[in-house]
C-alpha cells in the first residue's frame, strides 16, 4: 500500500493584520489561521493520512508568545500520538540565521516526541519506516545567505547565484548518489525557485532571499520536491519528479485574495507516486474597486449604489461578503474626493462585512481640454473667461459669475494700463 501524505507551509501562526479583538486578546486573525490548521487536522484524521509534511513557516515570527508555541505544539502533539507521522522542516520565520541559536520547533527533538520529526539540517537525508512501506526524505531547510557566504562559498560575491546553484546541484546529486534506488524519495524544502510567481512573502521576508533554478531539482532520482516559502500554491514541474509549493493555508493580505487555498495530498510508493491540491475553507478577502470620475447630482449616492451593485454581484457568485475582510478603492479626482462623505461609507461597510480594511483612494486627476469651439487665442480675454466659466464643471453653478467677470474685467484694464 502506498504512503498517503499531506503537504503544508506556511502556516505563519500569530498574523494580526485585519483582526478583531477577542476576549483571550490573541485576535480573530490568529483563530482564523490555527482553525484552517484543524480542517487540515480533520481531513488527516478523516482520509487516514499517513505522514503530515510541515515545509517551515510555522510562525509570524521566530519568537513567537507562549500561547502561539502551546497552541500549536497541543495540536502536533495529539495528530502523532494518533499514529500519523510529522516531520517538519524549519522556515527563515522558524530559525535564525546563525545555527548556535536553537528555533521553535526545536523543542520537539529536545524531548524526543514520538513520531515527529525536526529536521534542520541542510541536506539532512532520514529514512522512515511508515506502516511496512519506506520512504526517504531529504530536508533543505531555509537557505541562509549567511551560511552560504561562511562555509560554501568564498568566492566573489557577484558570481553568488551560479555558485548557489552549481553547489546544490553538486551536493543533491552527492546525496542522491549514495541512496538506495528502491526507496522513493521527497525533498522537502524551505526556499526560492528562480521560475515561482511570488506574492505576499515579499511584504513579509527576513532576510534576502537565495534562490534556486528549477533546473537543480529535476533529478529523476526524486519523485517529490515539496516546498515551502512561496504563498501561492502552483506546480512547477509535474512528473520525474513534481515540483510543487502548497501555498500558505489562510490569506496573509489582499495580494492573495484570489489564491485558492489549501493543501497538497499525495501518495508515495516505490513505483509510483500521485498528488493533488485540496481546497480548504477560509476567511474571503474581497477587493471593491469603484471608478468614480462623473457623478450626475450627489457624489456619496453614486458611490453607494456603485459599492451596492458589487456587493450583490459578490454575494449572486456565491460570496460570503458577511463573513469577509473587505476592502474598498475609489479611484476618482480631487474635485469629487473632497464631496466623498468617507466616514458614512465607512460605517455603511463594516455593518455588512466582518472586518473593513482602511479604505485606499487613489486620486488621478485628468487634464480635461476645456477648449471650446467659439474661442481661439485671437478670442477676447473677457468672452473666453465667460465661456470658460460656463465650460468648467467646477464653475458651471457659480451664482455670482457676473460680479466675478466685472471683477475680472477690472483688473485686465489695471494690467493694461501698466
Amino acid at each position: 500500500m502506498p504512503i498517503k501524505g499531506v503537504h503544508t507551509a506556511d502556516l505563519h501562526f500569530g498574523v494580526t493584520t485585519y483582526s478583531k479583538e477577542t476576549p483571550d486578546g490573541l485576535g480573530s486573525r490568529v483563530h482564523d489561521f490555527f482553525r484552517t490548521f484543524d480542517r487540515i487536522l480533520d481531513y488527516i484524521r478523516k482520509e487516514n493520512i499517513d505522514l503530515l509534511l510541515i515545509t517551515g513557516d510555522i510562525f509570524k515570527d521566530r519568537e513567537p508568545n507562549s500561547t502561539l508555541r502551546n497552541m500549536f505544539y497541543k495540536r502536533v502533539v495529539e495528530i502523532a500520538k494518533e499514529g500519523v507521522l510529522v516531520i517538519i522542516v524549519p522556515g527563515n520565520h522558524d530559525m535564525h540565521p546563525f545555527e548556535a541559536r536553537h528555533h521553535t520547533v526545536k523543542v520537539f527533538e529536545i524531548f524526543d516526541q514520538e513520531n515527529i520529526v525536526v529536521m534542520d539540517s541542510f541536506f539532512e537525508t532520514r529514512v522512515f519506516d511508515i506502516k511496512g512501506e519506506k520512504v526517504r526524505v531529504i530536508a533543505v531547510p531555509y537557505l541562509y545567505l549567511e551560511r552560504f557566504i561562511d562555509k560554501t562559498i568564498p568566492e566573489k560575491i557577484e558570481q553568488l547565484e551560479q555558485n548557489i546553484a552549481n553547489f546544490f546541484e553538486e551536493k543533491l546529486a552527492e546525496v542522491l548518489g549514495s541512496c538506495e534506488d528502491d526507496i522513493p524519495t521527497i525533498l522537502a524544502g524551505h526556499f526560492a525557485v528562480n521560475e515561482a510567481e511570488v506574492g505576499s512573502e515579499r511584504m513579509i521576508m527576513i532576510g534576502k532571499d537565495v534562490k534556486v533554478p528549477l533546473s537543480v531539482l529535476l533529478n529523476p532520482k526524486l519523485k517529490f520536491v515539496a516546498l515551502g516559502h512561496i504563498h501561492k500554491p502552483q506546480v512547477l514541474h509535474s512528473e520525474s519528479p513534481a515540483v510543487v509549493y502548497c501555498g500558505s493555508p489562510d490569506r496573509i493580505d489582499f495580494s492573495e485574495a484570489q489564491d485558492q487555498k489549501g493543501f497538497v495530498v499525495f501518495e508515495i510508493d516505490k513505483n509510483n507516486f500521485w498528488f493533488g491540491f485540496q481546497p480548504v475553507l477560509v476567511r474571503p478577502f474581497y477587493q471593491i474597486i469603484i471608478d468614480l470620475f462623473e457623478a450626475d447630482g450627489d457624489v456619496n449616492e453614486t458611490l453607494f449604489s456603485e459599492i451596492d451593485r458589487k456587493i450583490k454581484s459578490l454575494e449572486e457568485n456565491s460570496g460570503n461578503v458577511k463573513a469577509s475582510i473587505l476592502k474598498l478603492t475609489i479611484k476618482t479626482q480631487s474635485l469629487l474626493k473632497e464631496r466623498l462623505d468617507l466616514n458614512k461609507v465607512e460605517k455603511y461597510l463594516k455593518d455588512i462585512c466582518f472586518i473593513l480594511a482602511p479604505i485606499e483612494i487613489e486620486v488621478t486627476d485628468v487634464k480635461r481640454d476645456f477648449r471650446i469651439a467659439d474661442v481661439d487665442e485671437k478670442s477676447d480675454p473677457v468672452f473666453a473667461f465667460e465661456r470658460f466659466l460656463s465650460a468648467s464643471p467646477k464653475y458651471k453653478d457659480i451664482k455670482n459669475k457676473n460680479d466675478i467677470v466685472t471683477t475680472f474685467k477690472a483688473l485686465l484694464e489695471e494690467v493694461k494700463k501698466i
